[in-house]
């Protein structure tokens, strides 16, 4: 059992409160985050039945449960983005209805802490009996976050204390127990290491720390979840025969939307592959024991989640060989596993991870919610190691593979994002497992938190978005603080310009360590209007070959040490010019095909703005000039990249993120360059 150690220098990042986004591509989203898609979830949360789950439960309505097994989590992830938005404006439409919410959840908690409305409807007294299936501790852990972004956000206590009192339960029944006493899959873990940080209730974190290390270590994995399986179908016949006999039911409202995502066939060799790796315990991360892991496996959230668990128990540990094996699995995944989009499963089905360099762009899952948890872990690798490549990865993987979940006006979402469609993918108003849009929403209301870190005498600056902010920066040669305000400019995505206003009481002495994006080829930059002598950067990288072609490991922080001044400026340029991608040769899909990116933003053609040009069988010339076009006709305010194919048709590329925006469409990331 390990021994909390706080001697592990982490980057210490930022409190929401203390930054405020003024950006002219972010403040509106996370605007419309606050003001529209929030309510707007909510709104879908009630139609489907999802808050009448609990309010049954409560005893204030009657009825019948609706929605998935796990539906409890989409309420509480709706939660916890409500309150996390909440640092940046007191919304009170959105406070009111978060209020109203944790009434009804501290009515519906049983008196030990106990809440999962499947089991309180359907089988009273009923607890822990199907882990590997059903999610009574997926869904209390996303209770005990929401609690949590509740009383940073307030500093109000009442959801903290309903997250504690389910807390304690499970520390209760689940402390020291057998392999078998494993949730099917992972959230509870990070949910307590979080809290134990708040609370310092060391049993929070010894339990985290036992989730996390009995997974992988069933001898017989396959019995368990066959058993689990058969548990599950049994359950749910039960409720149907029950309904039956509730006439007044009988003519009950279809309760979801099914999105392309669930009802769209597949091959069924992809079938045999998820039997094969549901019976082996690879998708559920059961296959084999963390310590014995080298490689991103199985359904690719559950995946993230349990990397995200090992690196924050990690910093309460300090013990090293943990970080080699994390850095291992990520090697793995950005070299062979992880889409030019930053993307994330390329398997149908499982939403999970295939083999090395199996990463097809019509078949590509990549999970919104998948991305979503790469960012989260990329942020606290970081925060371990100071490595700019997963500032990078986050930046990436921010503006390509998650945004893209969202449609730019309307609010229709993607759960899927393939990187070829035959005009068979549309995105959806809602979907039958409601778990992106919350998700997506609780990103956005924490983006700030990515800008900035701080060490003793260095202020990290990682994502060059738009704030006004406010810190304590702890000095090496004395036990005070110098207290910093920042006011960024940027013109991010779509130009590489940045302007940072340093204001100081008095001359401090200290650095800056400015992130150099991989994108970058060169740049300048200039302090308050003189040139700023740039190193040499290590070009080492240059030799590594990722499946995707995209390269993260250029990335690097310029380190600048001096006397700062009050109002001092940073001037930087980072042209973005147009990049070549080419993905590694054993990506079979990709072989004579090419992708493009400018700046942070992957692009791709969609058939609406080349009807010549066959897409998403499109070829490109690229003995023909590629340049990038300011457009204010398409999205507003966009940057195009055009081309040519080899019938002198023009190719018109827009952002990757913006894809079907215009009704449904044929597009395509990688181009047939031959």
């Amino acid at each position: 059992m390990i021994q909390s150690n706080k001697a592990l220098k982490i980057l210490k990042e930022f409190p929401l409160l203390s930054i405020e986004i003024r950006d002219e591509f972010w403040t509106p989203r996370l605007q419309r985050n606050q003001e529209e898609l929030l309510i707007y979830q909510y709104n879908q949360l009630e139609r489907t039945g999802c808050i009448d789950n609990f309010r049954i439960v409560a005893g204030s309505k009657e009825g019948i449960r609706r929605g998935f097994f796990f539906s409890d989590s989409d309420a509480y992830k709706w939660a916890e983005a409500t309150a996390i938005s909440l640092n940046m404006s007191k919304n009170q439409i959105l406070s009111n209805l978060l209020q109203e919410f944790i009434e009804i959840i501290e009515k519906a908690q049983e008196d030990d802490g106990y809440i999962y409305t499947y089991n309180q409807i359907n089988f009273q007294n009923r607890r822990w009996s199907n882990l590997p299936m059903e999610h009574e501790l997926y869904c209390m852990g996303h209770l005990i976050e929401a609690g949590i972004a509740h009383f940073k956000a307030t500093n109000s206590k009442k959801f903290l204390n309903i997250a504690i009192k389910s807390a304690d339960i499970i520390v209760r029944d689940f402390f020291v127990k057998s392999p078998e006493m494993t949730p099917g899959h992972e959230e509870i873990e990070l949910a307590l290491l979080r809290l134990y940080k708040i609370t310092q209730n060391f049993n929070y974190l010894k339990l985290s720390q036992q989730f996390l290390e009995r997974r992988g270590s069933l001898k017989r994995f396959t019995p368990v979840i066959f058993k689990s399986f058969l548990n599950q179908l049994k359950h749910e016949k039960e409720i149907k025969e029950h309904l039956k006999k509730e006439l007044k039911y009988e003519k009950k409202v279809k309760s979801h939307d099914f999105s392309e995502n669930i009802i769209k066939k597949e091959n069924f060799l992809y079938t045999f592959r998820m039997l094969f790796s549901a019976l082996s315990g690879t998708y559920f991360q059961q296959n084999i024991p963390f310590t014995k892991m080298s490689k991103a496996e199985g359904h690719s959230v559950r995946w993230g989640y349990y990397m995200i668990g090992h690196t924050l128990l990690y910093q309460e540990s300090n013990i090293q060989s943990k970080l080699s094996i994390l850095e291992t699995i990520w090697e793995n995944m950005i070299n062979k596993r992880i889409y030019i989009t930053g993307g994330l499963g390329s398997i149908p089905i499982i939403e999970g991870f295939g083999r090395d360099y199996e990463l097809s762009n019509k078949h590509a899952y990549c999970e919104t919610c998948a991305a979503i948890s790469a960012i989260f872990w990329n942020w606290e690798m970081l925060k371990c190691t100071g490595n700019a490549k997963y500032a990078d990865l986050l930046e990436w993987q921010l503006y390509n593979a998650s945004l893209v979940g969202i449609s730019s006006k309307k609010i229709l979402y993607f759960y899927r994002n393939v990187l070829e469609s035959d005009g068979n993918f549309q995105r959806s108003s809602w979907f039958d497992t409601a778990c992106c849009p919350s998700n997506l929403s609780r990103l956005w209301g924490m983006i700030g938190k990515y800008f900035y870190s701080v060490t003793s005498d260095i202020l990290w600056i990682h994502q060059y978005i738009g704030n006004n902010s406010n810190f304590s920066l702890p000095l090496s040669n004395t036990e005070k603080s110098a207290s910093i305000s920042i006011q960024l400019s940027s013109s991010f995505p779509w130009e590489g310009k940045c302007e940072i206003a340093i204001n100081l009481d008095k001359s401090t002495f200290f650095s800056i360590n400015l992130r150099i994006p991989s994108w970058v080829k060169e740049y300048s930059i200039f302090i308050n209007d003189l040139p700023f002598s740039l190193p040499e950067f290590d070009k080492s990288y240059e030799n590594i070959r990722t499946a995707s072609g995209y390269s993260p490991y250029k990335s690097e922080y310029l380190t600048i040490k001096r006397d700062w001044n009050p109002n001092d400026k940073i001037r930087i340029n980072f042209p973005m010019k147009i990049i070549i991608h080419r993905s590694h040769p054993k990506v079979r899909t990709n072989r004579n095909k090419i992708a493009l990116s400018r700046g942070p933003l992957v692009y791709c053609l969609e058939d609406i703005d080349n009807s010549k040009a066959k897409v998403p069988n499109a070829r490109i010339n690229l003995n023909e000039p590629l340049k990038a076009s300011f457009s204010n006709k398409l999205f507003n305010r966009i940057y195009t990249i055009e081309g040519k194919d080899f019938s002198d048709n023009l190719l018109v590329f827009i952002p990757y993120f913006l894809w079907a925006n215009r009704g449904i469409s044929k597009m395509q990331v990688y181009v047939n360059e031959k």
